[in-house]
């Protein structure tokens, strides 16, 4: 029994794996978010069985050297650039997945687009509308298939809620209510990073948890016919990161909060 298993069972396994196609993945950002995405395609042959496709780590893109080979490493990428422009030239790539902070959203999305590459970016498209439009308006151009990387939809009780929502269970939706709250920007001493700068982050929570509220409000109620909102920053001036003894200033907000009216009559 255990030959039988351990032996023709497997072969069988192998003969399939070799035939499933592999894609090939670039990926520019190495930090938090490449660490989970590069951890996310990995664990695809895991999750899906067998999968449509088999993704191989082509490249990784950053700007620091030592980073982003250390990165490559790391994560098992065959390559590494610190030019995203070389990046989504590299024909052995199909899916360029976009993990780096938000003022480099648009340009390198565009880019990949029109270069034939399937486009993966993380939220929020672009720092403002009109980059997040430009994207959209490429990808359609382009042809090539093209999403946000809004996970909390595949959460299990928001997918529950989805199917209890679409099969009536819980009667017409009147209200939807979400809270999105952290606190690592809590301490007035904690430094002044990107994602408190208007130049390279284009918004604070609005975009960087609100958009996963408003993906959610859209995901299981549908789509906003009117807004009302306000937005404020509590601390307007925090350390720089490479001087303590000074301070900079906030140009996002750290605080929001919105009132919607839905399509279909439903408040939130």
């Amino acid at each position: 029994m255990s030959e039988e298993v351990g032996f023709v069972t497997m072969a069988k396994v192998e003969r399939k794996v070799e035939e499933i196609r592999s894609i090939g993945i670039g990926m520019l950002g190495y930090a938090f978010m490449g660490k989970a995405h590069a951890h996310a395609w990995k664990s695809i042959p895991t999750y899906f069985w067998p999968p449509p496709a088999l993704p191989r780590l082509v490249a990784i893109c950053g700007r620091t050297k030592e980073a982003v080979f250390e990165a490559a490493r790391r994560f098992g990428f065959e390559q590494y650039y610190t030019d995203w422009s070389l990046l989504v030239k590299n024909p052995d790539i199909e899916i360029f997945d976009n993990c780096g902070p938000n003022n480099m959203h648009a340009e390198p999305c565009i880019a990949a687009a029109e270069a034939g590459k399937h486009v993966v970016c993380e939220k929020p498209l672009g720092r403002n509308a009109e980059e997040s439009r430009r994207m959209l308006e490429a990808v359609r151009k382009a042809g090539v298939k093209h999403m946000c990387a809004y996970n909390y939809r595949f959460v299990p009780a928001v997918r529950l809620a989805k199917k209890l929502i679409e099969d009536g269970l819980l009667g017409r939706i009147y209200h939807f209510r979400a809270r999105y709250l952290q606190e690592w920007i809590m301490d007035p001493n904690f430094p002044l990073v990107w994602r408190l700068r208007k130049d390279v982050a284009g918004s604070g929570p609005l975009g960087d948890l609100g958009s996963h509220i408003i993906d959610l409000a859209r995901f299981l109620v549908g789509e906003v016919k009117a807004v009302a909102a306000i937005t404020q920053t509590f601390i307007k001036e925090r350390p720089l990161p490479e001087d303590p003894s000074k301070k900079g200033l906030v140009t996002v907000e750290d605080a929001f909060a919105s009132v919607v009216e839905f399509d279909n009559g439903a408040i939130g």
